[in-house]
């Protein structure tokens, strides 16, 4: 009779491996994300696991991760670059400058790019004078070729061929 009572008292909410209190690195984010993303219907993207300051809702990528984790990640909403603790204001930083130069290129037939950067680093103070930005991140930013996503990477094109 005790089994019986057991059957109807326990938690069974209760998950030992997704209450395990696990310490994560950024790559094992990226994975659960994606594979998160994987089984989510179509319309459901990552920018749903979004809290309001950037950072990711870890609890809801328990099952992918392998427990719980404290630790807190941030990602770009139109990048989808993923971030440390240390690094919270890059993601703030990477969307704001994003929308302001895609306003920009909206309006504009040359690219708000420091003249004869290399690297295409973005130009804060053509975008502040046009009134596409409001203030000057404390970063310097830089535009990509893959559909003109920004990046906080001044060498981003030699790390992705290598």
């Amino acid at each position: 009779m005790k089994w019986f009572n057991n059957l109807f008292t326990r938690n069974k909410t209760s998950h030992p491996k997704q209450d395990k209190h696990i310490i994560v690195s950024i790559e094992d984010v990226r994975k659960a994300i994606n594979a998160w993303e994987h089984d989510m219907p179509d319309p459901i993207n990552r920018t749903q696991l979004l809290r309001e300051d950037q950072s990711i809702d870890l609890s809801r990528l328990t099952r992918y991760l392998g427990g719980r984790s404290d630790q807190r990640f941030y990602m770009s909403r139109f990048t989808y670059q993923l971030f440390e603790e240390k690094d919270k204001d890059i993601p703030y930083y990477l969307d704001m400058v994003q929308a302001a130069v895609d306003d920009y290129m909206d309006e504009n037939p040359k690219l708000p790019v420091v003249e004869g950067s290399r690297n295409r680093q973005i130009h804060y103070d053509q975008l502040i004078q046009g009134h596409y930005l409001k203030e000057k991140p404390s970063i310097p930013l830089y535009l990509t070729t893959d559909e003109f996503l920004l990046t906080h990477e001044p060498e981003w094109h030699v790390r992705k061929y290598q």
